[in-house]
C-alpha cells in the first residue's frame, strides 16, 4: 500500500472511531499519524463532524484537545457544531446557542443561533443574528433579551446563557423599506441556507 493510502486508510478510520465514540482508539489512531483534520472526499467531513453529528461528548472533548479545528465546514457548508443536538457538546465547542427572531412579525418563531464563546461581541451578536433571519443590521433600532432588557453591548453579550430568546427591534418608519419586507420575510421557505442543508 501507497503511503498516501496509508494515510486516507487511517483518516477513514479515525473518523469511524470518532463516529462510534471509540476515544482509545481515536488516541492509538492520532498517536500512528493520522490527520485530525482531514476531510472526507466526497461529503468534506473530519472526525470533529462525526463525533458531533453522533453526540459522542468524549471523543468531543479528546479531538479538541488534541487540535481539531472545529471551524472546518463541510462539503454543504455546515460546522461541527450545527450537526449536534446536545448543550452539553455545544459547550465542549465553545459555542453559545441563542434563540432569536424578529420583533413583531406575523412568524414569531425563534431561530438559534451558534456563537463561539471567545469572540462574543456585540457586533458578531448583531451580524449574525441579521444574517440568519434575513434583515440588514442598519434596520435594527435595538437587540432585546425577552421579556424586557437591552442588550447594548459587549459585557451585556458576555452574559448571555445558552438558548437566551432575543428579538431584534427594527426601527418603525414609513418609508422604511423593510415595512414591505417584513410581511414577505416570513414567506421565505427558510431564512438560513446552511439550516436547509442539515441532515437529521
Amino acid at each position: 500500500m501507497s503511503g498516501a493510502a496509508e494515510a486516507r486508510e487511517l483518516e477513514e478510520r479515525l473518523r469511524e472511531a470518532a463516529a462510534l465514540g471509540d476515544v482509545e482508539e481515536v488516541r492509538r489512531l492520532l498517536g500512528q499519524g493520522a490527520d485530525i483534520n482531514s476531510r472526507n472526499e466526497i461529503n468534506g467531513w473530519t472526525c470533529l463532524h462525526w463525533a458531533c453529528k453522533r453526540n459522542q461528548a468524549q471523543v468531543v472533548s479528546c479531538l479538541l484537545g488534541a487540535g481539531a479545528d472545529k471551524h472546518i465546514l463541510t462539503a454543504t457548508g455546515e460546522l461541527a457544531a450545527q450537526l449536534t443536538s446536545k448543550p452539553d457538546i455545544w459547550k465542549i465547542l465553545g459555542e453559545l446557542v441563542l434563540k432569536v427572531r424578529v420583533q413583531n412579525l406575523r412568524d414569531n418563531d425563534f431561530i438559534e443561533i451558534e456563537l463561539d464563546r471567545q469572540e462574543l461581541t456585540y457586533q458578531d451578536l448583531l451580524r449574525v443574528s441579521c444574517c440568519e433571519l434575513g434583515v440588514n443590521p442598519e434596520h435594527v433600532e435595538k437587540i432585546r433579551k425577552l421579556p424586557n432588557t437591552l442588550v447594548r453591548k459587549d459585557k451585556d453579550v458576555a452574559r448571555l446563557q445558552d438558548f437566551q430568546e432575543l428579538e431584534l427591534v427594527l426601527v418603525k418608519s414609513d418609508s422604511s423599506p423593510f415595512r414591505n419586507a417584513a410581511s414577505t420575510l416570513t414567506e421565505r421557505p427558510c431564512y438560513n441556507s446552511r439550516a436547509s442543508k442539515l441532515t437529521y
